[in-house]
C-alpha cells in the first residue's frame, strides 16, 4: 500500500494554482500542407497545490502536445496555460518546474555527474559534488556517476532524467511516461520517489500508460481521447461512479450471484426475500481505472 498523503483540496489558494489549462487548442498543418490536424481541442483542467494528477490517454491522444504547451515548447493555437499565474516558458515558472521527458536526447559523451554539474551552473542551483552523488544514488545510478551515457539503457536514461528534474527541488513535477523502459522494481522505486516528492510539497502531473500505477498514487486523473477531454475527477469519483454490487443469495440450497446497480439494489433484495431466498453477501464491484477510461473513451465527455 502507498503511504500517499490524502489530498483534501484545502491546500489550494486562488492565486497559487500550480497549473491551469483553459480551453486549450493546438492545431498543426496536415500532411503536405493539406487540411488541419487537431491535436488538442478545448482542453481545460487544473493541477492544484499538493496534488498528484494522472494524465492518461491512448497514443496520439494529445498528452505530449499538451505537456509541450505547458512547458512553453509549443505555442497554443488558442486558449491559455498558466503556472502560478505566469506564462509558460517564463523564468518565474521554469525555475519551479522539474521535467522528465519521455524520450530524452542526451549528448552521449557526457556522464550523469557532468550533466548535473552543468545543469546546476546553468540554472543557478546550489549544491556540490557530494549532493549530486547522493541524488544519483537516490534514483538508482550509484556506481554510474562518471560513466558515459552511451553505455546507458533507456531505463537508466530515465533515471538520469529524474535526477535532473529533482535537482532543483521543484514545486511542480511534470513527467511524460517516466516509467518507460523500467522494470517492475524500478517502477516501484519511481513511485516511491514521486510519493516522497509529493509529501515534500511538490505537485505532480504524471502522464502514463500504466493505469494501475496512476490508480495507485494519484489523487485525480484527467482523461484524453483524440485530443479531447473525456473525463476527469478524483480517483474516488472516477472509480466509484455508477456503483454496482454483487448480490449473493441462497434458495433451496442453491447459491446464485447477480450484479445489480446501486439504484436497483434494494428492490432486488426485496424481491429475492419475497421468494424465500436468504441474502448471504452484498459486495461492491470495484472498477479499475482502465475500465473507467475505456468506457469514457467510447462515451461522452463528462
Amino acid at each position: 500500500m502507498s503511504c500517499l498523503k490524502p489530498y483534501t483540496g484545502q491546500e489550494n489558494k486562488v492565486n497559487d494554482i500550480p497549473l491551469r489549462v483553459e480551453s486549450l487548442f493546438k492545431r498543426f498543418p496536415g500532411k503536405q500542407g493539406i487540411g488541419t490536424v487537431h491535436a488538442v481541442s478545448d482542453l481545460s483542467f487544473t493541477v492544484n497545490s499538493g496534488e498528484i494528477t494522472g494524465f492518461i490517454g491512448h497514443n496520439g491522444a494529445g498528452k505530449t502536445t499538451t505537456i509541450k504547451c505547458i512547458l512553453g515548447l509549443l505555442r497554443p493555437s488558442s486558449g491559455s496555460v498558466s503556472l502560478w499565474g505566469h506564462s509558460p516558458g517564463s523564468f518565474e515558472a521554469r525555475k519551479r518546474i522539474g521535467y522528465v521527458p519521455e524520450n530524452p536526447d542526451y549528448d552521449q559523451s557526457f556522464s550523469p555527474l557532468e550533466y548535473l554539474t552543468m545543469f546546476a551552473s546553468m540554472r543557478g542551483i546550489s549544491g556540490n559534488k557530494k549532493d549530486w552523488y547522493a541524488l544519483l544514488d537516490r534514483v538508482g545510478l550509484a556506481g554510474w556517476e562518471k560513466n558515459g551515457i552511451k553505455q546507458f539503457s533507456k531505463g537508466m536514461r530515465q533515471r538520469m532524467s529524474l535526477a535532473l528534474a529533482l535537482q532543483s527541488k521543484p514545486d511542480l513535477l511534470i513527467m511524460d511516461e517516466p516509467a518507460g523502459g523500467l522494470d517492475p522494481i524500478a517502477r516501484k522505486q519511481f513511485r516511491e520517489i514521486i510519493t516522497r516528492e509529493n509529501q515534500r510539497g511538490a505537485s505532480v502531473l504524471l502522464s502514463s500508460h500504466i493505469l494501475s500505477e496512476v490508480e495507485m498514487i494519484c489523487h485525480r486523473a484527467v482523461m484524453l481521447s483524440r485530443g479531447k477531454l473525456v473525463s476527469q475527477g478524483s480517483m474516488a469519483e472516477l472509480l466509484g461512479s455508477e456503483k454496482e454490487y454483487h448480490l449473493t443469495s441462497v434458495l433451496n440450497g442453491k447459491r446464485s450471484t447477480v450484479t445489480v446497480s446501486e439504484g436497483a439494489l434494494q428492490k432486488k433484495i426485496d424481491s429475492l426475500r419475497d421468494t424465500g431466498a436468504e441474502i448471504t453477501a452484498v459486495e461492491q464491484v470495484m472498477k479499475t481505472l482502465e475500465e473507467v477510461y475505456l468506457k469514457a473513451d467510447g462515451g461522452e465527455k463528462q
